[in-house]
């Protein structure tokens, strides 16, 4: 693609968060180009939002969803635009948001077909070449003034303590965004590795009559439910050290609804993790993240009351604890697990375990082909936190001798040890149009 348009920038990976670094870079500056490099075969809704599951709801309701944090009825308009759909108290299936980005991806290539280049293929290296960088994706070779890594959530970190012989096997899902339903038809008993929102995923998709799902996790901690009408918005503030964030969200909630009191934290929580020491961030990870997750990435009313529904019945149960051993028994995989403060495991069978203990964090693990070329070049280095990539408050990666790389930036999950809340559309979005700003300002252009 030719440079002397303007500004050149690769994004590598086109979910959410590299389609609206797109649409951002292309209405800022008239002169931007920029190329989408997507491994998978749908561009726009990434890996979330690309299921046709009824069943699969957004966490988020509908109206904050919109795609533009300066258009709050974006999505609204456009769902009213369409001849068939449905929200359930609010909240509309992840696969109708899918198309709502399909639509974007096609608003932008009419409009800037000369400025906007999709590219199908699996980034594998990326290499300086004087002020710029060249990217290869499979036999293409892609050279860009800056590049963006929005890769989403890594692949699933894989739990300590099963056979080699069981992750070979096919009574054994590592990662759940891969399952197959119908390779799955015979198994009556699942163990499910986790109990947050990728397990209740995964119990859904797998559910029908006689099946029996056992949720194993550290805390055996649920996903909270959304309200079914909108509880009234909490105006009051929070500042301190994580205990401090305790004592006033127990207050709080005396007088005002839970999730209120946890919507205006989280609108706060980019400043306040920006502010804490070391120390604090990782007495937070150690002791409040179990409860802030489930607090905080909720269940739609009608997921919540199907989960109740399974719960009830017994075709759901969750346990606290940790596995220890999972090993291949003629044809079941027998499983040891302790009970939380306990010391004597507990043994069962079951025909089928799924992995759903949420994405890798440690990224010098992943085994992701372009995270692996830029940490062996050093360009990029692990957080402190081992929970992403380090970067600086503007997404730029640090090199692996502390200063930042010029023109290799992040988005989304992989800068949570900068801004901790950076999973969710509502934020995203944000830091997707200050992303693009911030490209603009730094090119050469």
């Amino acid at each position: 693609m030719p440079l002397q348009h303007g500004p050149h920038v690769v994004i590598i990976g086109a979910g959410f968060s590299g389609l609206l670094t797109a649409i951002q870079l292309l209405r800022q500056c008239a002169r931007t180009c920029v190329t989408l490099i997507e491994r998978r075969d749908a561009f726009g809704p990434g890996v979330a939002y690309d299921t046709g599951n009824p069943g699969h709801l957004l966490n988020v309701r509908l109206d904050n969803m919109s795609a533009f944090p300066d258009q709050p009825g974006h999505l609204a308009d456009w769902l009213a635009e369409q001849p068939s759909w449905r929200a359930q108290d609010g909240f509309i299936t992840r696969g109708m948001y899918g198309e709502y980005l399909r639509h974007l991806l096609d608003e932008a290539l009419d409009g800037a077909p000369e400025r906007l280049t999709l590219v199908a293929g699996e980034a594998k290296s990326l290499t300086r070449v004087n002020d710029g960088w060249r990217v290869r994706a499979g036999e293409t070779v892609v050279s860009a003034d800056a590049v963006v890594l929005a890769l989403g959530n890594l692949e699933p970190a894989s739990p300590p303590g099963i056979d080699a012989a069981v992750r070979a096997s096919a009574a054994y899902v590592e990662n759940p965004w891969r399952i197959d339903p119908t390779a799955a038809s015979e198994a009556r008993s699942i163990l499910l590795i986790g109990s947050g929102l990728t397990m209740v995923d995964a119990a859904l998709t797998l559910q029908k009559p006689g099946r029996r799902f056992t949720a194993l996790s550290r805390h055996g901690l649920l996903p909270r439910g959304h309200a079914t009408v909108p509880p009234t918005p909490f105006e009051g503030e929070f500042s301190g050290g994580p205990a401090d964030l305790v004592a006033q969200v127990r207050r709080a909630s005396l007088t005002h609804d839970w999730r209120a009191v946890f919507d205006r934290l989280r609108r706060s929580a980019r400043p306040i993790w920006r502010d804490w020491t070391p120390d604090q961030r990782k007495r937070f990870l150690r002791h409040l993240r179990p409860l802030w997750d489930v607090h905080r990435h909720r269940l739609s009313p009608g997921t919540a009351r199907e989960v109740g529904s399974m719960l009830a019945s017994g075709d759901l149960t969750v346990l606290a604890g940790k596995l220890t051993d999972a090993v291949l028994d003629d044809g079941v995989v027998a499983v040891a697990w302790r009970p939380r403060h306990r010391r004597r495991p507990i043994r069962d069978r079951f025909d089928l375990v799924i992995n759903c203990t949420g994405p890798l964090g440690s990224i010098q693990h992943s085994a992701e082909p372009v995270i692996r070329d830029l940490l062996s070049q050093g360009h990029g280095r692990p957080d402190p936190l081992g929970l992403g990539l380090e970067v600086d408050q503007t997404g730029t990666l640090i090199g692996a001798a502390g200063a930042p790389t010029t023109g290799l930036h992040a988005i989304g999950p992989l800068t949570r040890g900068a801004f901790w809340e950076m999973t969710a559309v509502p934020d995203l979005r944000g830091q997707a149009r200050d992303l693009a700003a911030t490209l603009l300002a730094r090119s050469p252009g």
